[in-house]
């Protein structure tokens, strides 16, 4: 089977049949609700199943199956991306398009769609130009990982077939793009950080896409090598699903203080930073390592970065790169006092560097964790 990575694959495509077996829409408001229903009529549905009622809409759809879902901001008994979020916790509707189509314009109710988990946001009143453009994009979100499906889905029909070794070819193929969930998370709080909300919603909803996928590759080896008598591979490799799956509890976590920060903290000279501290409080330090890894990308030779990541080194155990991002924190800025109170409780001796003293105003303004 040829194998097209991720990253090499376009995402939007010209020639896109537009097609649903079923959809629903959730809306507080019966003009909102006939206007959405009358738009979505002209893809042709099969069945269109309309709600008020947020408590109904999860009722009904919790048995079943739709292949888009249209929510307003405000429904009769909660508000929109109250609704997401619950609808998000059912397995079959993780990565199922929402469009979140609202009045709502403002950037923090923007974000607040974000991290709730909305695959589109669309501005009323539309033009069907417009709504068409969004329900294209969530179509082709959906086949974003569609060779990797297939092949899972082929590698899984081995493991049934008691084909063992094959579909353990098959399953490592799928993993060896490992970091890309990752990867996707960390370009969505970048064009979050630069107000590129469509972009950001696209990369997230890519990152949950591809982190499913894993996880059900490592489900998949782990049934393989049980099939193969192989008890401890199989062990290994239930825990691995069960580590991506708290990985992507970790990243969904630091995406929805990232928001919280760009919403509350605008003066926030470095956001990463201030995620960096918040999940290091939290007791996630490699969370915590990774967000100052990316603060550092914005500002090299700024102390406070710099003696955060080296306390988070500290309390995860490793002395060696704790001592190097101290000294690179002294490096910066020698008359820093809890640099310099750290370096002598880290390594017992004074710190004996080159002197640098900065201008007050170039001092670093950022959060110092303690």
């Amino acid at each position: 089977m040829t194998y097209q990575p991720f990253s090499s694959r376009r995402l939007w495509g010209t020639n896109v049949g537009i097609s649903f077996k079923q959809v629903a829409i959730v809306s507080g408001m019966e003009d909102h609700l006939r206007r959405d229903k009358l738009t979505m009529q002209k893809f042709r549905p099969g069945r269109v199943l309309t709600f008020s009622s947020g408590e109904e809409a999860l009722a009904v759809l919790g048995g079943e199956d739709v292949d888009i879902v249209i929510c307003d901001t405000r429904l009769a008994d909660m508000d929109g991306t109250h609704f997401i979020r619950i609808l998000r916790q059912i397995p079959r509707f993780r990565t199922t398009p929402v469009m979140m189509v609202t009045t709502e314009n403002a950037k923090n109710a923007v974000l607040d769609a974000i991290s709730s988990g909305c695959t589109g946001y669309v501005l009323r009143p539309y033009s069907f130009e417009t709504f068409q453009r969004h329900i294209v994009m969530a179509q082709q979100l959906q086949r974003f990982s569609e060779i990797e499906v297939e092949q899972l889905k082929a590698a899984q029909d081995m493991v049934a077939q008691g084909d063992f070794d094959d579909a353990i070819e098959e399953f490592e193929e799928i993993l060896t793009l490992q970091d890309e969930a990752q990867k996707y998370y960390d370009m969505g709080c970048d064009y979050l950080f630069r107000q590129k909300f469509g972009k950001a919603i696209v990369s997230f909803n890519k990152a949950l896409k591809i982190n499913d996928l894993f996880a059900e590759a490592y489900h998949g080896l782990a049934q393989a090598y049980m099939g193969k008598g192989d008890s401890e591979k199989y062990k290994n490799y239930m825990q691995k699903a069960a580590e991506v799956h708290a990985q992507f509890d970790r990243m969904e976590e630091a995406k929805t203080l990232f928001i919280e920060i760009l919403k509350h903290d605008v003066r926030a000279p470095n956001p990463y930073n201030t995620l960096g501290v918040r999940l290091r409080r939290n007791g996630d330090y490699p969370g915590a390592v990774h967000a100052y890894k990316r603060a550092l990308e914005l500002t090299p030779d700024d102390e406070n970065v710099h003696y955060n990541l080296a306390k988070a080194f500290h309390y995860m155990g490793d002395r060696e790169k704790a001592t190097t991002e101290l000294i690179d924190a002294l490096q910066c800025n020698s008359d820093f006092p809890e640099a310099l109170k750290f370096h002598q409780e880290l390594l017992g001796t004074p710190w004996r560097g080159v002197a640098v003293r900065r201008p007050a105003s170039e001092v670093s303004q950022t959060i110092k964790d303690v």
